[in-house]
């Protein structure tokens, strides 16, 4: 665990840890910290969803994370879709390609 001291005159030290979800590494706090603007558009998405449910502020910080998340998680399984597809399309163009040219060879 790394201790950052940068803001020393600001804010108290971060703890920089990183937690594991499957093969993807989370940086926590944000590797780079969010910025001032940043930290209130997220805190006022948290007070919107508090208001909304009735629940507290931890649980809607909470829920919003876990949406996060789930979004997170759907776009990186978009991804590996994607990469099967390009590895499927290339071998079919190498199949195609290797076929093409064996018959070149003999007509």
């Amino acid at each position: 665990m790394e201790v950052d001291t940068t803001n020393d005159d600001e804010l108290p030290p971060v703890h920089r840890d990183t937690s594991f979800i499957g093969e993807h590494d989370i940086q926590v706090p944000a590797n780079p910290f969010l910025t001032k603007a940043q930290v209130t558009e997220l805190h006022a998405s948290i007070k919107a969803v508090q208001e909304r449910w009735g629940i507290s502020y931890k649980d809607a910080a909470h829920w919003l994370y876990l949406q996060k998340m789930a979004q997170v998680q759907a776009e990186m399984a978009e991804v590996e879709r994607l990469k099967a597809m390009m590895a499927r399309c290339r071998r079919l163009i190498n199949e195609t390609v290797r076929r093409h040219s064996g018959r070149a060879g003999s007509t």
